[in-house]
């Protein structure tokens, strides 16, 4: 879902972006389109980046303040095993 969203986000961003561009003649089209193409990676990256963020905030609602995710969990030096592996 998360990648069907970012590809979206980011048709539409280089749509947009291209489109008035070349409506309007601001820019040579080459130049609107390379804009274009920068604008919609970026926002895929800022819509996949926000997804991210949404469920680390989940699941440390779901698991408490001392949930980490495993890179972060691997450079601060804390423990690396889960609760099951614990039991």
């Amino acid at each position: 879902m998360v990648k069907a969203f970012r590809n979206t986000v980011m048709a539409l961003t280089f749509v947009v972006v291209a489109g008035s561009n070349i409506i309007w003649s601001l820019l040579d089209d080459y130049v609107a389109c390379g804009l274009a193409v920068a604008a919609s990676v970026t926002a895929g990256f800022c819509a996949e980046r926000a997804f991210i963020k949404r469920s680390h905030s989940e699941m440390i609602r779901q698991h408490g303040a001392d949930w980490q995710a495993g890179s972060e969990r691997i450079e601060s030096g804390g423990p690396t095993r889960t609760a099951k592996a614990e039991k």
